[in-house]
């Protein structure tokens, strides 16, 4: 028995009687590698680029309506290439549904395309398809992770290929508590929140291959069951809390939370912090864009440090008044 069903276009959904989409995995009867037993050596498996996304509140719609969007996600993924001029990519690779999302295995030269233009792609092909699906099967936002090492993968897109250790991680990670906080701080303006392992980060955008700021990815830590580790955040079209508070909250914030500079430490020229806040906003929060409105430091305000400013400006007043009561 084999198994291929072939995507007809962009844009257009197989037939109702297809099994699968072009590029899943093949099953094919009889056929059973061989392996070598656990206490010899063996081959390690190729190193691939491993992309996964995953449905906001995919469980919380009708069941009715899961099978429908489930079919709509790899169309919007390789719609999602085609409009960023990587279509190719799309065609090389194999993968098959998560159920509320989808896989798919690529080759590692390609990490940086995965991460641009694809990322921003990906967040305009999500808003295009939302303007034009009926409501319950629109406002998709999508988690999406990105992870490259060893991967099963026999060249057939046989069954049993696209897994190992970093499938593993990739999935650990985008069930992660850091990418569901950024979705759920921001508004449907942000259809895309994306979160990469550190191999990717520092093979495709600390290279400079990816032609991105490294301060657009924000260093978080990630724990789910028995994964611990650190990833990196990026969010193409932040919005709501997120450009109010930053990117990183509480939760999974790399280094622990941010505290309070200390007063001894701010420069006469600039007594209040403002431009420490400012030049600092990458390190503290994460580069979401531009956080200042109208010119110059004074203008920013971040959200519940107003409070904390008063203070102080009235701790240093207080002790410029001692100052003065000594001399006299």
């Amino acid at each position: 028995m084999h198994i291929t069903v072939e995507l007809s276009g962009r844009g257009q959904l197989p037939s109702s009687n297809s099994a699968n989409l072009r590029g899943d995995v093949n099953i094919q009867e009889g056929v059973v590698p061989m392996r070598a037993p656990s206490h010899q050596p063996t081959e390690l498996p190729p190193y691939r680029a491993v992309l996964v996304v995953d449905v906001k509140d995919f469980s919380g719609r009708k069941t009715r309506d899961h099978e429908e969007i489930t079919r709509q996600i790899p169309i919007i993924l390789e719609n999602a290439f085609t409009r960023c001029g990587h279509g190719c990519l799309w065609d090389s690779g194999f993968g098959g549904s998560t159920g509320d999302g989808y896989f798919r295995i690529l080759e590692p030269s390609c990490l940086p395309y995965l991460l641009n233009p694809f990322l921003m792609a990906l967040q305009d092909e999500l808003d295009d398809q939302n303007s034009m699906q009926p409501p319950q099967h629109g406002n998709l936002r999508m988690r999406v992770v990105l992870a490259v090492g060893p991967i099963t993968d026999s060249g057939e897109a046989v069954l049993g290929d696209g897994n190992g250790a970093t499938r593993i991680e990739a999935h650990r990670m985008l069930d992660s508590e850091p990418v569901r906080d950024i979705l759920a701080r921001s508004s449907d303006a942000t259809r895309v929140a994306a979160i990469v392992s550190p191999r990717v980060f520092e093979d495709a955008v600390i290279s400079g291959y990816a032609a991105e700021d490294p301060s657009l990815y924000v260093p978080v830590d990630v724990e789910v069951k028995t994964f611990a580790g650190s990833a990196y955040l990026r969010v193409p079209t932040p919005s709501g809390d997120l450009l109010r508070e930053g990117i990183k909250s509480s939760v999974g914030m790399a280094g622990g939370t941010r505290e309070e500079e200390p007063l001894e430490t701010r420069s006469e020229s600039d007594p209040d912090g403002m431009m420490a806040e400012v030049m600092g906003i990458g390190n503290m929060y994460g580069n979401v864009g531009q956080f200042a409105s109208g010119s110059g430091p004074a203008h920013f305000h971040a959200a519940g440090e107003t409070s904390g400013r008063s203070r102080n400006a009235a701790a240093r007043a207080k002790r410029q008044r001692d100052e003065v009561d000594d001399v006299d």
